[in-house]
C-alpha cells in the first residue's frame, strides 16, 4: 500500500489534517508490514508484531529511502504516534514512562483494513472504524467514534458497541488484554452500556454451559482460551462496578458450569489507569486480578494463601 493510499485511508477516517502526513503514513506502512526481519524486539518477528520508534525510523531509511536522523523521534511520537494513539488507530505497550522497549501496534480494526484485499469489503471496514472529535469543552478535547465502537472478536469479524469510556475499556479487554496473556483467545461474551443485547457467542455459551438469559448480571467481557482450558471473567471499571466480595460471590455462581466441566476461571477488574485504580483498590478481592490498559503487558494477581 502506497503512502498516498494509506493518507486516503485516513482522510475517509476523518483523521485531522493537521497530523495527515508522510511522516504518518510511513508510521502506519511500518507498523503493518509483515516482512521477517532481524534486529527487532524479542519474540518478534516483523514490525507487525510490534516496533519501537527506532524501528520505525530504520523502515523508513531502509526501506521507504527517506533521509532520517534518529533525533527526529519525538517528532515521530509527538506529531504522528501521539495523535494516531489518541484516535485510537495505534496502541501502545509500555511497561514504564522511560521503558526502552516501549512498542506499538495498529489496533484491530486497522490491521484487518490494511490486509483486506477487496476494495467492497474495506471501504466497509473504514466506515467501521470512522471516527471524529467532538467539540472542545473548555481546555479539553476528547474524542468520540460517530457512532459505534468497533471491537474484533474474531478472524476478520467485528462487533459494534456503541460510544463510551466503559465500551473503549471492554475493547481494550477482547483485544489487547486477550492477546497479551490467552493462547487463541476466543470472545464469548461482550456487554453494551446502551440498552442493547451485546455479543453473545451462544454455542460456546451452551457448550460452556452458562446462563445466557441477557437479564441475568452478565459480567462485561467473558473470553474463552480453549487450548489452556481457561475462562476470563472481566469487569470494565470506568466509574464503578470492581469485582468486591459480593460481586465474586455472584461471579462464582455464573460459572458453576464450566467450573464443573473443568475449566480455570479467572476473575479480571480492567481500569482504563493507575489513577481509577487507585479509587477502588481497597474493594479489590482476593483471589482476583486487576488489569490496567494504559500498562497492558501487567496484570496484578491479589492472591490468597
Amino acid at each position: 500500500m502506497t503512502l498516498s493510499e494509506i493518507k486516503g485511508i485516513l482522510e475517509k477516517l476523518l483523521f485531522p489534517k493537521r497530523y495527515l502526513s508522510d511522516q504518518t503514513a510511513i508510521c502506519l506502512e511500518a507498523l503493518a508490514d509483515k516482512t521477517e526481519r532481524t534486529g527487532l524486539l524479542p519474540d518478534h518477528q516483523n514490525l507487525a508484531d510490534g516496533a519501537r520508534i527506532h524501528d520505525i525510523l530504520n523502515f523508513s531509511r531502509d526501506v521507504i529511502g527517506k533521509k532520517v536522523a534518529e533525533n527526529t523521534r519525538e517528532a515521530y511520537r509527538k506529531t504522528s504516534l501521539a495523535p494516531l494513539m489518541t484516535y485510537g488507530l495505534v496502541v501502545r505497550h509500555q511497561l514504564s514512562t522511560n521503558d526502552p522497549n516501549t512498542y506499538y501496534r495498529l489496533c484491530p480494526g486497522l490491521a484487518i483494513v490494511f490486509s483486506e484485499k477487496d476494495i467492497r469489503q474495506r471501504e466497509k471496514l473504514i466506515n467501521q472504524l470512522k471516527l471524529t472529535p467532538t467539540k472542545p469543552k473548555g481546555r479539553t478535547r476528547k474524542v468520540s467514534l460517530t457512532s459505534d465502537i468497533p471491537v474484533r472478536i474474531g478472524e476478520n469479524q467485528i462487533f459494534a458497541l456503541s460510544p463510551g469510556e466503559h465500551n473503549l475499556l471492554e475493547r481494550a479487554i477482547a483485544e489487547t488484554f486477550a492477546s497479551a496473556f490467552l493462547q487463541a483467545a476466543s470472545v464469548v461474551y461482550l456487554g453494551d452500556t446502551a440498552p442493547r443485547i451485546g455479543y453473545q457467542n451462544r454455542v460456546l455459551m451452551r457448550k460452556l454451559n452458562l446462563p445466557i438469559d441477557t437479564a441475568a448480571s452478565l459480567p462485561d467481557v467473558i473470553i474463552l482460551s480453549e487450548s489452556e482450558c481457561r475462562l476470563v471473567i472481566a469487569e470494565a471499571v470506568t466509574s464503578s462496578g470492581p469485582i468486591n466480595a459480593i460481586r465474586f460471590e455472584q461471579l462464582e455462581r455464573f460459572t458453576k458450569g464450566p467450573q464443573k466441566l473443568g475449566y480455570k476461571i479467572s476473575y479480571v477488574t480492567a481500569f482504563p489507569s493507575r489513577h481509577v485504580f487507585r479509587r477502588f483498590v481497597e474493594e479489590i478481592v482476593w483471589g482476583s486480578s486487576v488489569w490496567i490498559s494504559s500498562e497492558p503487558n501487567n496484570i496484578i494477581h491479589f492472591e490468597a494463601i
